[in-house]
């Protein structure tokens, strides 16, 4: 039962719950998985950003979309001036897979583009164990907190 105050509320201590799990699990699983090679390549790089970016949107979206729609059916937020979701996300499927899909495709998208290009920019060719692990803390969080935020919207 969530004994929140608000929908903002919820929203908001539901996309940091997702944020705060991702800076955690996927720097780890980084670590874990490259620990014993010194560095990791570019392509290398990238290939863990699409994985991530992939399995990390499409489970924070399906679990986000499951949970808010469990609270809606047990009639939380009723009385509350709820979010629209907007144009162009309400033209979006409300069923959690598909909107994964969708918010996984978008999210490679933009991140091969902002990997490549800061990559590029900064001449980084590889990075090590450490610092693959440090650049996943950096942006999973802030990726899983915008789509929990999208996926709970979308539902309302």
């Amino acid at each position: 039962m969530v004994s929140l105050s608000s929908i903002d509320s919820y929203i908001q201590k539901q996309a940091l719950a997702a944020a705060l799990i991702n800076m955690v699990v996927n720097p780890l699983l980084a670590f874990l998985i490259n620990r014993n090679v010194d560095t990791v390549a570019l392509s290398g790089i990238l290939v863990d950003t699409i994985i991530t970016s992939i399995v990390m949107t499409w489970l924070v979206t399906v679990f986000s979309a499951a949970d808010i729609n469990r609270q809606l059916r047990a009639g939380h937020f009723k009385d509350e001036n709820l979010p629209q979701p907007g144009p162009i996300l309400s033209r979006l499927s409300r069923r959690g897979a598909l909107l994964g899909t969708v918010l996984f495709s978008c999210t490679v998208l933009i991140m091969v583009t902002l990997t490549v290009s800061m990559f590029s920019l900064f001449g980084i060719a590889e990075l090590s164990v450490d610092r693959l692990a440090l650049f996943k803390v950096i942006y999973t969080g802030p990726i899983a907190y915008v789509v929990a935020v999208l996926a709970i919207i979308r539902q309302l």
